[in-house]
């Protein structure tokens, strides 16, 4: 046997065997511990090549007749179909989001339902890899628009079933407070300036003026996501996203104000941009 066809026959060997001990190891994740893969077609995919190098290894390693080629051939082929058909059936059943941060450190990914328009979260477990950790408090209806506020803040606005807005925030990281918990709402104090927005904290709320338009947010219409971001709201439907810049810092344990940048993100269906706030008055 030719020596270049052998070391080709048992390189793509190696690899349909690597294949397929990650895909078992995917599995073990997902029965124990609910893991998934952050996009689902990678299972489709990677069974494919598992197909696709263990049919081209037997190909050159194995002294196969011309109908013994035919009938690997084809056998092949009808497991390639059928991850096809599976995938398609997949695709019509679960949208999926994914939307890698800017620095390409982390990601968001989303998983719909349909038929029922309920949406889980994912937090990135390992890898491809990810977690469910848990479902938007709204149906999504429709495709969900995908903002990257900053590297670790990521805004998801999508509608529910009645036509109201919503806003999902993922945080992926902190602001180095040494904290495992932080009202974020609390942390910028003052009066913060940015364009022809400016927003003050009070003791009964946040107040945001724009122009001559005033909207008052009390503390039951913030709700907070993780460390970094709040969602202003209205009857329950999302107007705006206060979200911590990079180079926040609330000196939450000295008496100095809160120094660096937050961003106001403004709940639309528009393609917008976040607006940067400075403090203007502690």
């Amino acid at each position: 046997m030719n020596k270049g066809k052998l070391v080709m026959g048992w390189c793509c060997f190696a690899f349909s065997v690597i294949l397929f001990l990650f895909q078992g190891l995917y599995l073990i994740l997902r029965l124990r511990w609910g893991v998934e893969y952050a996009d689902d077609r990678l299972f489709y995919l990677l069974t494919t090549f598992i197909v696709v190098f263990a049919t081209v290894a037997l190909l050159l390693l194995m002294d196969l007749k011309r109908n013994g080629k035919a009938f690997l051939l084809g056998i092949a082929t009808i497991f390639i179909l059928l991850q096809g058909v599976l995938l398609f059936r997949h695709m019509k059943d679960v949208r999926e989001f994914v939307s890698h941060s800017p620095d390409w450190k982390t990601y968001l990914v989303l998983k719909q339902d349909r038929l029922t328009g309920k949406t889980v979260y994912y937090r990135p477990y390992y890898g491809p890899f990810v977690q469910g950790k848990e479902t938007l408090p709204f149906s999504m209806k429709g495709d969900a628009k995908i903002k990257w506020i900053q590297d670790d803040i990521v805004a998801a606005t999508y509608h529910s079933e009645d036509g109201s807005i919503h806003q999902f925030i993922g945080t992926y990281g902190d602001r180095g407070q040494g904290s495992s918990y932080t009202n974020v709402a609390l942390s910028f104090p003052g009066t913060w300036k940015g364009g022809d927005l400016t927003l003050t904290s009070t003791t009964d709320g946040l107040i945001l003026q724009r122009d001559h338009e005033v909207e008052r947010y009390t503390w039951e219409n913030i709700v907070q996501f993780g460390t970094l971001a709040v969602v202003l709201t209205e009857n329950d439907e999302a107007q705006w996203t206060i979200a911590l810049g990079e180079d926040f810092i609330s000196h939450e344990n000295d008496p100095d104000p809160p120094a660096g940048s937050i961003y106001l993100y403004e709940t639309t269906d528009e393609n917008n941009e976040p607006v940067p706030l400075t403090l203007s008055f502690p």
